[in-house]
């Protein structure tokens, strides 16, 4: 019998009443696994057995979940009890009608670009990260500025000098590249969008490149000296003046197990318009 996990945000269902749901159907078929979705090693363990999962929250804890997840090739599917929920593709009167699909092998699996950075710190310490939605520099005081460099294939694109710069992918560019000024990219799409944060300067504009291009970021001097490096909302890091973090597409995909026909320019219009 195949295993399949539930990776429940306990804050978005605190009676577990859909998590309980989602499993008494889920064992008529398969044996389950219930998962708290903040404990990184526990969805990991889970997910070491499990031939999907069934992600109950957010976009969020389905983004908590992704990167693992993509590592192991397991598929997701997402059901929102979140606010914008793009990447969960089942609503809660949906649950039962998209369970049974799953079960009765009516679904799909749609393959998403992810990126893969390196922080290499001045130090010589080096951090590896994966993103789904987006990578995002941040100066890390409200009255400051931050300076960054960027580089596309070696060669010098541009100065930045102001709240910070989004490097998304389409998947996140519906996210805070969106808020940011940036524009939305079909999710199937493999490319990478770069979106200056508020920048001090006019001709600052956001930049699409093929998602094969190795973006480098050099941090400069900030007014604290100290800037943020966060992965998906999910991990952070503090970075400081020379300090690199060189981006390119991931070889991983994200894998999002879709049962319903709603496709990314419906959900676009339901969620940002609707």
């Amino acid at each position: 019998m195949q295993t399949i996990s539930i990776i429940t945000n306990r804050k978005k269902d605190p009676d577990s009443r859909v998590t309980s749901n989602c499993e008494r159907i889920l064992k008529k078929k398969y044996n389950v696994i219930l998962c708290d979705g903040t404990d990184e090693k526990e969805t990991e363990l889970a997910l070491d057995k499990s031939f999907a999962a069934v992600i109950i929250g957010g976009d969020g804890t389905i983004l908590s979940s992704a990167h693992i997840a993509a590592k192991k090739a397991v598929p997701l599917l997402g059901i929102n009890m979140g606010h914008m929920g793009f990447l969960a593709d089942v609503e809660i009167s949906e649950v039962e009608d998209a369970l049974l699909s799953v079960m009765e092998g009516n679904f799909t699996i749609e393959e998403r670009f992810m990126l893969s950075a390196t922080l290499l710190k001045k130090d010589g310490r080096k951090e590896n990260l994966t993103a789904l939605n987006d990578l995002v520099i941040s100066r890390a005081s409200y009255t400051r500025m931050v300076a960054l460099d960027v580089w596309i294939d070696d060669h010098f694109v541009a100065s930045y000098m102001g709240d910070g710069v989004v490097v998304a992918t389409p998947t996140g560019s519906t996210a805070y590249s969106l808020s940011a000024g940036g524009p939305v990219v079909d999710a199937s799409l493999c490319v990478s969008i770069i979106t200056p944060v508020c920048p001090h300067t006019m001709g600052a504009k956001p930049l699409i490149v093929p998602g094969e291009a190795k973006i480098s970021i050099r941090f400069k001097n900030t007014f604290d000296d100290v800037s943020m490096l966060t992965s998906d909302g999910q991990r952070a890091f503090e970075t400081s003046e020379g300090d690199v973090i060189h981006i390119e597409g991931s070889p991983l995909k994200a894998r999002l197990i879709k049962v319903s026909d709603r496709n990314f320019h419906e959900i676009l219009h339901k969620k940002l318009q609707g």
